[in-house]
């Protein structure tokens, strides 16, 4: 059974390149290991943290300078308390703690009563703004990281090991039991047993399926429409239904977008329609009577309805025998299919006919490619009466237990289907020469790369698709598991709805579809299988340029980071920092050269945490200061200070306090600047006067 393992990718392209389905913008991509990714969203994370600390330092600094009044104000200590928390708190959350703390605090202060009442406007609505900040820094952090995807990452093949299957002689074909039929059916019937698995867990499903092996392709399935109302593919004498067929019609898939062929500037639309109709089972047959070895009288029942030139001319395509519902006793139970395929070729393509016969007039049509399946349900008991069309069963036969089984109406129900393909050049637009008609494989493939002037990428991407499609046996035709055996049980199958057949055949739509999905895929990556890259064709020119062009999907091995994305966040991260750094500076060279007061920004320096301790310091009559407009002051000196305690702090306040006296509160105004340096002249004047008295 395949396994997610199975479409494991080791060649990826580790750096940066263009996601051509995304557009220039959104697909330019980096693409990494997923250890580097951690690293890289830990960084990321940690920076615009940083960034945001210094982005709240310009909003802090722009918000303060719009606090600045120089008119008094009853509720001043309670403003200069959040003047001073805006001015010295690093982040939003230290401010909106601080302010908090504030509001609190003034709650019971006794003031003027019109002050009073609008304590909840004074101290409460400054505390949004943080708040309203934190908010926006947070949304930032989670937007910063969509620029990188850790799961359903797209990633582009380095197509080391490309290749394609050469095509086998007639020799090599007929003697299948050489290396080359023997790696080559390995490798079929594995493309084929993953198509039916993941076609089942990935198609037709509804919501996010987030199984593993969903997570192979850039298009997790390729859509199509599907309509039962189409009419009899081959002439209508051959079909059950004259309207009440199916149709599946993918319409045009663009390489790039669906297929994961990585170029925008020489892509191509591939569409693949499917009629399929039930045909009635006893049409152009002829009968014979035979003895079985038991001695029993049998019958042979064969399908004139073509001819098998590669054995002995044979003027049917199927057969059966009476005993075809009781092989039980021959050890077998359960339902088989006997297949046969019809290719139209096209002398323009020098292709080996991979026809397994012809057919009538009746189904010879002149537009598709053609396949029949004979349905046979060996000792098959059916619980109840099957009206599908496909699985007709109402032969009654008693069973143990008093219990009525159904046996199947035919030997074989036959089923035909035609498959149309059309190639398209999007650079030509909606010229009517911009298609190709809908017709086989080979046809349209011919027309495509003869009729549509078509780029050399461009034709090596056809290429690939029939290679696929007919090379590959990317077809609807493929015998495999029926979705009716998974509700049968010990040779009793349990009740099937009248449609089934329909749901069979969009199940083998899918498989079809998931198989040309993998082909393109293992274009780049090449077979699993070591033994079978001897039997590759090393591609050269533009086939060798396809190679590292196909893109795929997976999740946890690599990461995928939008190269412009992390360039803006990093670049506007950088700014935000160099810009908080350097903002006094800048405003302070502005406003000397428009000879304008730097009252603002020194107010915003004077109210700096060691600003206010130098202050504090020089109330003390301790050393002289310098830098009083910086952030950092320092003194004249080296010196020797001791720390106040508690104790010390009062014994100054209290032998300072007559020099302050306020005596009434609505004198009370913020020291500017202009009061600062008052307060700094005294120890100034006094370290005059001590070298005016030195001098002497």
């Amino acid at each position: 059974m395949a396994s997610p393992a199975d479409v494991s990718y080791a060649d990826v392209f580790i750096g940066s390149w263009k996601d051509a389905s995304r557009g220039s913008i959104k697909g330019t991509n980096i693409t990494v290991s997923s250890k580097n990714g951690v690293i890289l969203v830990a960084f990321l994370a940690l920076f615009v943290q940083f960034a945001g600390q210094h982005l709240w330092g310009i909003a802090a600094f722009l918000w303060y300078q719009l606090r600045l009044s120089g008119r008094p104000k009853y509720n001043a200590a309670l403003r200069y308390q959040q003047d001073m928390s805006i001015r010295n708190n690093g982040s939003p959350g230290q401010t909106l703690w601080t302010l908090t703390r504030i509001a609190w605090a003034w709650r019971h202060a006794k003031g003027h009563k019109k002050e009073k009442q609008a304590w909840w406007r004074v101290s409460g609505l400054p505390i949004f703004v943080p708040l309203i900040f934190m908010v926006l820094l947070t949304a930032t952090g989670i937007l910063s990281s969509n620029i990188m995807e850790t799961s359903k990452v797209d990633i582009l093949l380095r197509g080391d090991e490309c290749g394609i299957w050469e095509v086998p002689d007639a020799n090599t074909v007929k003697a299948s039991d050489n290396d080359f039929m023997i790696e080559n059916a390995k490798y079929i019937g594995g493309v084929t047993e993953f198509g039916r698995i993941y076609a089942r867990a990935c198609y037709n499903t509804t919501g996010d399926v987030n199984s593993p092996m969903c997570e192979a392709f850039t298009t997790k399935a390729i859509p199509y429409t599907s309509h039962t109302n189409a009419s009899c593919p081959f002439d209508n004498q051959t079909c059950i239904y004259g309207n009440e067929n199916l149709r599946m019609d993918t319409g045009n898939m663009d390489t790039n977008d669906v297929l994961g062929i990585n170029t925008r500037k020489d892509n191509v639309h591939f569409r693949k329609v499917t009629t399929c109709a039930p045909l009635q089972p006893d049409l152009w047959t002829t009968r014979e009577n035979t003895t079985s070895p038991m001695g029993k009288d049998e019958y042979r029942i064969k399908w004139n309805w073509g001819t098998i030139p590669w054995y002995n001319d044979t003027d049917y395509v199927a057969e059966a025998d009476s005993d075809n519902t009781n092989r039980l006793s021959k050890g077998f139970t359960g339902y088989s299919m006997v297949t046969q395929r019809y290719y139209r070729l096209d002398s323009r393509l020098p292709f080996p006919s991979s026809s397994s016969f012809i057919p009538r007039k009746e189904f010879n049509t002149s537009d598709g490619d053609i396949y029949f399946m004979f349905l046979a349900a060996h000792a098959v008991n059916f619980a109840k009466p099957i009206d599908d069309p496909w699985f007709s069963a109402h032969r009654a036969n008693p069973g143990p237990l008093n219990r009525t089984y159904y046996f199947s109406d035919h030997l074989l129900s036959p089923l035909g289907c035609v498959e149309q393909f059309q190639f398209c050049n999007p650079k030509k637009g909606d010229a009517p020469d911009a298609c190709t008609t809908l017709s086989g494989i080979v046809p349209a493939t011919a027309a495509a790369k003869f009729d549509l002037d078509l780029t050399p990428m461009q034709s090596a991407i056809v290429d690939l698709l029939i290679n696929a499609v007919y090379a590959n046996n990317a077809i609807i035709l493929q015998p495999i598991k029926l979705l009716a055996d998974d509700t049968s049980n010990d040779g009793v199958q349990m009740p099937l709805p009248r449609n089934q057949w329909v749901i069979e055949l969009q199940d083998m739509h899918n498989r079809v579809l998931t198989e040309i999905q993998r082909i393109i895929v293992d274009y780049a990556r090449g077979p699993s299988s070591a033994a079978a890259k001897q039997f590759l064709v090393v591609p050269d020119s533009n086939y060798r340029n396809l190679c590292s062009m196909i893109r795929a999907r997976t999740s946890g091995k690599f990461s995928s980071i939008n190269t412009y994305g992390l360039a803006l966040t990093v670049g506007l991260g950088t700014l935000i920092i160099l810009a908080n750094i350097f903002l006094e500076s800048m405003i302070r060279c502005f406003q000397r050269h428009r000879k304008a007061q730097h009252r603002g920004v020194d107010t915003w320096v004077e109210d700096g945490l060691l600003q206010v301790h130098r202050r504090t310091l020089v109330l003390a009559e301790m050393e002289e200061w310098e830098g009083r407009n910086d952030a950092v002051p320092t003194t004249r000196h080296w010196c020797s200070l001791a720390r106040n305690g508690p104790m010390e702090t009062k014994r100054v306040e209290e032998t300072k306090r007559p020099s302050i006296h306020v005596e009434d509160v609505d004198a009370v105004r913020r020291v500017d600047t202009d009061e600062t340096l008052a307060l700094d002249s005294p120890g100034e004047a006094g370290s005059k006067d001590r070298k005016g008295d030195a001098g002497k």
